[in-house]
């Protein structure tokens, strides 16, 4: 298919939908195929970096959900739970709660639970300069026909985190804090990885 009418739903059976995590069948290799990718990519940018570096990043070995992240000592140094739900609480109660039957209540208890069940592919902390990055891999069906697929890739990161982001980027603002999604867009079609974005080293 040229993909020229696609809108983010894959048709069956096409290539697309078969190597996405949208297909049943291939979910797990799917899924477990994005890990191994970033999980490497923030490996090496670890590992390569200069000695006097000071950002960390604390997903290296395994991605966890926010609100364990946000358990760590690291985090709570950029803010505490209670300061970024608050930050984030509006974003998060305006996305629909697709579980809710028409016309029943979702209790703000709910939205923030699934606020903390996010999971982040990576988070990058410098606690001396005070910058904190949101990194998110995404591996996107990339046709001849669709030569803005980075940019579609990386609108849908920023969509996907849009109540998280607007927190941090709020929380950070009040205490001087610089924060940035960094976005790595990987391939399908080809064996090649494209940065998006640097990471400072």
């Amino acid at each position: 298919m040229s993909g020229s009418s696609w809108n983010g739903e894959l048709p069956k059976e096409t290539i697309g939908h078969i190597q996405s995590a949208g297909c049943l069948g291939q979910k797990e290799v799917v899924t477990a195929a994005h890990n191994a990718c970033i999980r490497e990519l923030l490996q090496e940018v670890n590992v390569h970096g200069k000695a006097d570096r000071q950002m960390k990043f604390l997903t290296v070995e395994t991605e966890s959900r926010l609100g364990t992240l946000w358990d760590q000592e690291h985090c709570t140094q950029f803010c505490s739970k209670g300061e970024l739900w608050e930050a984030s609480k509006e974003e998060e109660m305006k996305i629909p709660w697709k579980e809710a039957k028409e016309g029943s209540s979702v209790s703000e208890e709910q939205y923030q639970e699934r606020f903390w069940r996010q999971r982040l592919d990576g988070i990058g902390l410098d606690t001396v300069n005070k910058e904190f990055l949101a990194i998110e891999f995404k591996r996107t069906r990339d046709a001849r026909s669709l030569s803005n697929y980075v940019e579609e890739a990386t609108e849908v990161a920023q969509e996907q985190y849009t109540s998280l982001l607007t927190g941090l980027q709020a929380v950070g603002q009040v205490k001087g804090w610089k924060v940035q999604q960094i976005v790595f867009v990987g391939r399908t079609c080809v064996d090649l990885l494209i940065l998006r974005y640097s990471i400072r080293t």
